[in-house]
């Protein structure tokens, strides 16, 4: 039987989704964030839309390692890198988003209840010091819907039709 993403164990009545179409989410997450910054051409990974904003090579980059620091404060799993990138470039960072999709798709099933359920992760959030592990990963996945979308705009801005949206 799949493993259900469940509200905390006082809500178990209302199961959220069976992991195997989570895993399927994720996966789609991945081929279509890899699809944006494959069509951002490599001249262009140090534009920014303002002069506050991260460049889009920095965004593509926040996307990885985010990803590589929760789930890796999730699960303890080792990580496949020894540090950030000394230099952003288009391959650095698509090979970076390689890189922490399948680090999130190893880890992501092997989570336990007690972790998913684990209150204690510092999290920093606006309102909210610590959050739990489920709490987390949807973070996450909406976490990374939010730059990508970011990035888009980018594209945009340099005349590019982003890739179609795939769900």
């Amino acid at each position: 039987m799949a493993a259900i993403l469940a509200l905390p164990l006082s809500a178990q009545t209302a199961n959220l989704l069976p992991m195997d179409d989570f895993l399927k989410d994720w996966k789609i997450s991945k081929q279509f964030t890899i699809a944006v910054a494959e069509k951002m051409p490599a001249e262009f990974y140090d534009f920014k839309a303002t002069p506050e904003e991260m460049s889009f090579g920095q965004q593509m980059i926040h996307i990885a390692g985010s990803l590589f620091s929760r789930f890796h404060q999730m699960s303890g799993e080792k990580l496949p890198y020894s540090g950030p990138p000394a230099k952003i470039t288009r391959d650095v960072a698509i090979e970076w988003l390689n890189q922490s999709f399948d680090y999130v798709l190893k880890v992501l099933p092997k989570l336990t209840d007690a972790q998913l359920a684990k209150d204690e992760f510092k999290v920093d959030w606006e309102g909210r010091p610590v959050a739990n592990g489920r709490d987390m990963i949807m973070n996450m996945f909406v976490h990374v819907a939010h730059h990508r979308a970011q990035c888009e705009v980018y594209l945009r801005l340099k005349g590019i039709t982003p890739p179609v949206y795939t769900f």
